[in-house]
């Protein structure tokens, strides 16, 4: 009998001991979910990877300051589904990035704006071109300070405004007060957070300060570029920004 008890107690310390072997695919599938990533994804490119956020949280944009309004200068809506930057810092490698547009487009150094949805991606090569370098280093700079005002303004203090665009201060961008504050003012980076909190800003000006404040930084930082628009103005000439002078930073 005692011999009985004493293999029936050492059969259940060795079930209990014993690990289970995978051998079925659920069992091979259950271990491999582990090891998903659930909040951001990795897309390759032929020049690199970046980050494509995943569904773990959906902004609702009929809750922002921003939702319906629209640009004078484009008549299109100030936000969009998916229109995010979500700039992942872990890519920022000075002179191994590149700028895509939503559907993985490398964007080439350009005068013209963003539109919402580009992203940084890291690349295995240095980039030689000095404004390509450039381009991207201003990405990393204006895409946290669009999503900012236009995604996450509510959650966002004058405090941590001013942080996020000390670039701008540094390079007296945006310094200048409008005298006065209305929806065709061209506000300064103070007066920018102020409307907004106000309740009654229209989106035009905002998107006037995104604009201007990404093409000074381009003043600075490009070289033999030609800002001439089509309608034959130089914004850098207009505002004496002396281009290629270099951007400081913090």
């Amino acid at each position: 009998m005692k011999k009985t008890i004493y293999l029936l107690l050492s059969l259940f310390i060795f079930i209990g001991c014993s690990k289970p072997t995978p051998t079925s695919p659920v069992l091979l599938e259950a271990q491999e979910k582990k090891y998903e990533i659930t909040e951001t994804q990795v897309v390759e490119t032929e020049t690199g990877s970046a980050p494509v956020t995943g569904a773990t949280e959906t902004l609702d944009l009929t809750q922002l300051w921003s939702y319906g309004l629209t640009s004078i200068r484009t008549g299109e809506p100030i936000i969009a589904e998916n229109g995010e930057h979500q700039l992942d810092e872990s890519l920022v490698t000075l002179g191994y990035n590149l700028v895509v547009d939503k559907n993985g487009t490398i964007l080439t150094p350009r005068a013209v704006p963003l539109h919402g949805g580009e992203k940084l991606i890291l690349t295995d090569t240095y980039q030689d071109d000095l404004n390509t370098r450039e381009y991207a280093r201003i990405y990393t700079i204006m895409a946290p300070i669009r999503d900012t005002i236009l995604y996450h303004f509510e959650e966002t203090s004058r405090e941590e405004w001013l942080a996020i665009t000390a670039v701008l201060t540094i390079n007296n961008i945006k310094t200048e007060d409008a005298p006065e504050v209305n929806g065709r003012s061209v506000l300064s980076t103070e007066q920018v957070y102020d409307y907004v909190a106000s309740g009654n800003a229209e989106g035009s000006p905002i998107m006037r300060y995104l604009e201007e404040a990404g093409l000074e930084l381009k003043c600075l930082a490009f070289q033999d570029f030609d800002f001439t628009n089509p309608e034959g103005a130089n914004h850098c000439v207009e505002h004496n920004i002396s281009t290629g002078a270099g951007i400081k930073l913090p």
